[in-house]
């Protein structure tokens, strides 16, 4: 007996991932993988013979079932198919398909099961489908109930066909959220607008697909970061919406979720160990990335010679679709040239964090409709004050420490006025403002700095020349708020949208 003749059908069992043997077949068209007695993967050779299921399932063969047996559930479902198909004899049909149950059950996965049968002469491919949501106790593999059936009638002279539209099938009802759409639609029409959406709309990604995407992006930025001896793969959460899905990935030590700073949502990363908060509000994607790698660097998730691998998406998009790999001593290397015995001295991150926040929302927002310039430096305090000048009264002078934090929201607004003063805010590592209105004085000039810094970036640069501190600065101009450290820009983020 030929293997086509042995496996005819047999491949018809291709839906329950069941076969007789352990090696690869090649039967026109298709090439079958099979490995300790499962298929593993069913190859169809010649792309322009795929069937397309929109053109077998129309509303009239989708029963709402009320049955919960396998025997009422399928004769239910022939008894209202040969209502739509009058030529059609439900006693032969169900004799036909009781014969393929009896060799196997046509349970395929957990809630599914798709009951089939070739029929002599039939000339064409019928396709109903079934659901209940109570659930239909059936022959299941794992004695749970099934809640979707999806039964195939086929002519017994195209074997090659049926097989694709179970294949094909199979496919689709892999991804739990599109069974799950499927289960929630609330009329037939409604239940067969989600199954076209799903295999009519190729040029749109279908929402049941996005976790796909990400696992996928994922899981090659995780072999990417093996192959490039990556420190670490940064998965930004703010695309995602949620990131349970991903809890069961392989290597999640090497992952560090990224959420959004301002607004802190930690479920975006539950049951994840390493958690980085990063100020995200109007930035592009490319920004976003650099906002991690410099808060990365701060809390010395990364260093000088540290490689990482970034994977991003559109903010709210559900998926991720962009993977970057960055050498962190390129990127941030006069940040990282520092001579003090930590990245950032006194500073605490969550402080420039929040005064980076203030600035981008000062650069964006303006005050009573009018750009603002300003300058924030912060930490090393007592070698800052040294080069400083007071230009008016100090505004903040008198007050507690607990009462002029830049990390009490109440002390924002104030911020953002005295903003509108000339001169610098001096702030403590500790994030305690300590002045307003400052004159920066510092020992020595700054090297030359990028073609439209002025006045302002140079004392700001300068200070951090001579001093262990950051400044963080934001042009009139134009908008742009730049970070200094050891006298160099080490970043800037253009004026972001509202």
């Amino acid at each position: 007996m030929s293997i086509r003749r042995w496996i005819d059908w047999d491949l018809a069992f291709c839906e329950s991932g069941i076969l007789r043997d352990s090696k690869k077949y090649k039967i026109h068209p298709f090439e079958i993988l099979i490995i300790d007695y499962r298929v593993v993967s069913v190859v169809h050779c010649r792309k322009k013979s795929m069937v397309h299921l929109s053109d077998f399932l129309s509303p009239l063969k989708i029963v709402f079932l009320r049955s919960r047996t396998k025997e009422e559930a399928l004769e239910e479902m022939v008894n209202s198919l040969c209502k739509d198909e009058p030529s059609l004899g439900p006693h032969k049909i169900l004799e036909a398909i009781w014969k393929r149950e009896k060799i196997i059950s046509s349970w395929i996965a957990s809630g599914v099961a798709i009951p089939h049968a070739r029929l002599p002469s039939l000339g064409r491919f019928i396709l109903a489908v079934g659901r209940s949501r109570e659930g239909i106790v059936y022959d299941s593999g794992d004695a749970k109930p099934v809640h979707l059936l999806f039964m195939i009638l086929g002519d017994e002279e195209k074997p090659d066909q049926h097989i694709l539209l179970l294949a094909e099938i199979a496919r689709l009802l892999k991804d739990m959220a599109f069974q799950k759409q499927l289960l929630d639609a609330r009329s037939k029409d409604e239940f067969h607008q989600v199954f076209l959406g799903i295999i009519e709309a190729p040029h749109k990604p279908p929402e049941i697909n996005k976790q796909r995407l990400t696992l996928m992006i994922v899981n090659h930025a995780l072999a990417v970061a093996q192959e490039a001896r990556a420190k670490a793969v940064l998965v930004h959460a703010n695309a995602l919406g949620v990131t349970d899905y991903i809890n069961g990935i392989r290597d999640r030590e090497k992952i560090i979720v990224v959420i959004p700073g301002k607004a802190g949502d930690r479920k975006h990363a539950e049951g994840f160990a390493r958690v980085l908060v990063a100020p995200f509000a109007g930035l592009n994607r490319t920004k976003q990335v650099e906002m991690s790698l410099l808060f990365g660097v701060s809390e010395g998730l990364f260093r000088s010679g540290d490689r990482v691998v970034s994977v991003s998406g559109a903010p709210d998009s559900g998926f991720l679709d962009t993977l970057m790999v960055i050498d962190v001593g390129t990127k941030f290397s006069p940040f990282l040239s520092s001579s003090t015995s930590a990245v950032l001295g006194d500073l605490k991150p969550p402080i420039l964090e929040r005064a980076l926040q203030i600035a981008m929302d000062l650069a964006r927002e303006g005050r009573e409709g009018r750009p603002v310039g300003a300058i924030f430096v912060i930490g090393d305090y007592e070698q800052v004050v040294k080069s400083c000048q007071q230009m008016v009264i100090n505004p903040f002078r008198g007050y507690r420490d607990d009462e002029k934090s830049i990390m009490d929201p109440f002390l924002e607004e104030t911020i953002k006025e005295f903003a509108t003063i000339d001169g610098a805010f001096v702030i403590r590592g500790d994030g305690v403002v300590m002045s307003a209105g400052v004159f920066l004085k510092p020992e020595k000039a700054t090297e030359e700095l990028p073609a439209g810094l002025g006045a302002r970036h140079t004392a700001a640069a300068a200070i951090t020349a001579t001093t262990a501190a950051f400044s963080v600065v934001i042009s009139q101009s134009t908008g742009v708020v730049s970070v200094f450290r050891n006298g160099k820009r080490i970043f800037a983020l253009e004026k972001s949208k509202k």
